[in-house]
């Protein structure tokens, strides 16, 4: 379980880097700001997932 909960963290890590670069650059881009939104929407939507996904796991890791 220990293993899981260090695959979560690192995916919620990756993805939080990845935000950190992607909201800026979309929200700076000109073209087609319904995708933008809807991506930037998508990434806060995996990344609050994740963050329970982690608290989740986490009262199994002792």
């Amino acid at each position: 379980m220990q293993i899981l909960n260090t695959l979560t963290v690192l995916a919620l890590v990756v993805l939080s880097f990845a935000l950190i670069v992607a909201v800026p650059v979309l929200y700076a881009s000109t073209e087609d700001s319904g995708r933008s939104n809807r991506l930037i929407l998508l990434g806060g939507i995996a990344w609050v997932a994740l963050v329970l996904l982690n608290w989740g796991v986490s009262f199994f890791v002792v």
